[in-house]
């Protein structure tokens, strides 16, 4: 049974790819390791010389050319005979009283050293002083280089080996899988279920079972069952409840409504000034009208006659069209300045009575101090149209003065 190197789980034969980690495994198993070498052939044995002799007669044959080449041929053949000699003698020695012993094996150094010697011999043909000169043979083409020995380096390119491309195998001869079998959303190969990797090109499983589906919100609610008889009568309850609160809100939006609109107004409009249409008077002193109070100067006052007591007289404005009365102020006093203001008396509390449009009146009662200069009082009330102010009480109130009243300012909303 084969394993992953990568985490160390078996895997079934044919896979591609790890069913545990997703690691890539060769398509072949592992390659058998390589036979050792076969003894090299002892150096001086029959068969060593005549392989020997071999190579140089191929080598002396393609180094055959004329003038220089002849003479180095010859050097060559000089060496070749004192080479041969020296191997006989090697022969001769080896066959001496240990001739029947078998030879000793000789390593793979020894076998390479007699290789390159040999390879150093080349036959040259010996010279015939006698016999007429014979052409140089024609040179044979040169034989294709023996692959390198076994010790010796190749020529690689610098840098780490690039692996090359695994090729996937075709899955057409596959069994058919079983029927509980997880199809790879990828490739569409069916895998064993327990698998996390496809066996054929390595994707993850998990991604084909795909996510569950998420549930609405509103299903996940739980409802009461309905009970058969019941459902009728809530169905009926609750339409009966959404018409009253209804009805409800429409009487508050007809009862509240234009007052929560007035108030919103109020709040965010600027007042403006606004004259009467008409200005009377319960009884004036002479040269104070009751015009004076509307005129625009605090230096000429309304005052009631000298003639009865000041209190209880009045002064009444009216307004056409009706207004919404928001801001009322007073001037007290016969004129803004002190030594002036103290000479005359001036209204302690006044009594304000408003009419509208409807016909019932509202009234409020306005403190005033004893100073020189406006006095503001907010009131809002809407759809005013006379105003009445009444003098309940005095400062400085003495036999001969007069009660002067020096101006009053109204302002409506627009």
């Amino acid at each position: 049974m084969r394993t992953c190197d990568n985490c160390g789980a078996e895997v079934t034969p044919g896979d591609g790819f790890c069913g545990n980690c997703g690691a890539f495994l060769a398509w072949n198993d592992p390659a058998p390791p390589p036979a050792p070498a076969a003894t090299a052939t002892a150096v001086g044995t029959p068969a060593a010389r005549d392989t020997a002799t071999d190579a140089a007669r191929d080598t002396g044959a393609s180094t055959g050319e004329t003038g220089a080449g002849a003479g180095a041929g010859a050097g060559a053949g000089a060496g070749a005979g004192a080479g041969a000699g020296a191997g006989e003698s090697v022969a001769g020695d080896t066959a001496g009283p240990g001739a029947d012993t078998a030879a000793e094996p000789v390593t793979a150094a020894e076998d390479t050293a007699a290789r390159r010697a040999a390879a150093l011999v080349v036959p040259v043909r010996p010279v015939d002083d006698d016999g007429p000169d014979r052409p140089d043979p024609v040179p044979a083409a040169a034989p294709a280089e023996p692959p390198p020995a076994a010790d010796q380096p190749r020529a690689v390119r610098p840098g780490l080996p690039v692996a090359p491309t695994p090729v996937v195998r075709d899955f057409a001869g596959d069994a058919a899988g079983a029927p509980d079998d997880v199809i790879c959303p990828a490739c569409g190969t069916g895998n064993p279920a327990g698998r996390s990797f496809c066996r054929r090109c390595g994707g993850p499983l998990a991604a084909a079972a795909g996510p569950a589906a998420a549930v609405p919100w509103w299903r996940r609610l739980r409802w009461p069952r309905r009970r058969p008889g019941r459902g009728g009568l809530r169905r009926l309850l609750a339409v009966l409840l959404v018409l009253a609160l209804l009805a409800a809100a429409a009487w508050a939006a007809v009862r509240f409504g234009p007052r929560a609109v007035d108030a919103v107004r109020d709040r965010t409009t600027t007042p403006e000034a606004v004259l009467p249409s008409a200005v009377v008077a319960s009884s004036e002193a002479r040269g104070h009208p009751a015009r004076s109070l509307v005129d625009g100067l605090n230096n000429r006052y309304w005052a009631p006659a000298t003639d009865r007591p000041a209190t209880g007289q009045y002064v009444e404005l009216t307004f056409d069209p009706p207004i919404r009365l928001m801001d009322l102020i007073v001037h007290t006093g016969a004129s803004p300045q002190q030594d002036v203001f103290v000479r005359q008396a001036r209204p302690a509390e006044l009594t304000l009575t408003l009419w509208t449009g409807d016909g019932p009146s509202s009234t409020r009662q306005l403190r005033l101090s004893d100073r020189p200069g406006p006095q503001t009082f907010h009131h809002v009330v809407g759809g005013v149209t006379r105003l009445r102010l009444t003098i309940d009480a005095s400062y400085g109130a003495q036999r001969g003065r007069e009660v002067a009243l020096a101006e009053v300012e109204v302002f409506r909303r627009p």
